[in-house]
């Protein structure tokens, strides 16, 4: 009979054990970033005004946009303008932010399609990168510009790409803030 080297066994139960726990490991994990996606995130913690803020300062234009957190930071700023624009009721001007805006966060999208609550831009620092849903509220604002331009041909086309952006950012990172869009367009839809 062949005798069972105790060493031999050792190493064969260490490599199964190891094998189970990293098996285990790599089940947790899925399972965490399920988790991770299914949560919502309080209109307290990740709204625009938070956006707005972590992206002033330096006014990003188009041509000198390099990067794409150039890009995203512009895409933000030109919001930011195109919203105060609307308050004021200079539909004009407000369209060509907003249209603007979402010129640069396009740009964006082609590097880095997912949103995500919140990005890690260098070491530890974090930002909020959602720009399917900046894109989203873009369109939900430029609706009501295109109607006070007299422009209805192109509400059609402000609400299907709106709608579209909005649900590709819901699939990532569900927020209220994008709930409440999405309030928003169906109120909008019902109202046309």
């Amino acid at each position: 009979m062949k005798r069972i080297d105790s060493k031999n066994l050792s190493h064969w139960i260490l490599i199964v054990l190891l094998g189970w726990m990293a098996a285990g490991c790599a089940t947790s994990g899925e399972e965490l970033r399920t988790v991770i996606r299914n949560e919502v995130y309080p209109a307290t913690e990740i709204n625009l005004e938070k956006v707005y803020g972590e992206n002033r300062g330096l006014i990003i234009l188009e041509e000198n946009a390099t990067m794409i957190h150039d890009c995203y930071r512009g895409g933000v700023q030109r919001k930011e303008e195109g919203e105060r624009l609307t308050k004021e009721g200079r539909w004009d001007e407000a369209r060509v932010q907003l249209e603007k805006s979402n010129r640069f966060l396009r740009i964006v999208l082609k590097y880095l399609p997912e949103d995500e609550a919140y990005r890690t831009l260098y070491g530890d620092q974090t930002a909020i990168f959602l720009p399917n849903l900046l894109i989203a509220d873009n369109d939900l604002k430029l609706i009501a510009v295109y109607r006070n331009l007299g422009k209805d041909d192109k509400v059609a086309e402000a609400r299907s790409d709106g709608q579209f952006y909005l649900a590709e950012s819901l699939k990532t990172v569900r927020t209220e803030w994008g709930y409440a869009i999405k309030k928003d367009f169906e109120d909008e839809s019902k109202g046309k």
